[in-house]
């Protein structure tokens, strides 16, 4: 069994990554959800596909994928805030590259599907 990973805390001045890789985020949300981190003094980081809808997804699975390994191999980034749950993120599994998270460990905050 992998040894487990633990990040660092985050800090004050920290970037977070907002990604969407389940349900569509209204853009209006995105923004409002960046102006509250980006208040409690973190640096908000809207990701490419953040606001894509495809039908009940927040956009096509290729970029949400592409999102959240972005998001993972971002040196600048500190966190991973999924903007929402819902159905979607299960579909990402097959091919998700779990060596990007072993790499760069950082905290992935989400609920719903988002805990596949």
């Amino acid at each position: 069994m992998p040894t487990p990973l633990k990040p660092r805390p985050l800090r004050p001045g920290d970037t977070i990554a907002i990604v969407s890789p389940a349900g569509p985020s209204e853009p209006e949300h995105l923004e409002r959800g960046a102006a509250l981190l980006e208040g409690l003094g973190y640096r908000p980081k809207l990701m490419p596909n953040a606001a894509k809808r495809r039908h009940y997804l927040g956009g096509e699975d290729a970029e949400r994928l592409a999102d959240l390994v972005a998001a993972f191999e971002d040196p600048q980034v500190d966190a991973i805030l999924c903007a929402r749950g819902g159905y979607g993120c299960a579909r990402l599994l097959p091919d998700f590259p779990m060596k990007a998270v072993r790499r760069n460990p950082k905290p992935f905050m989400g609920f719903s599907d988002i805990t596949v």
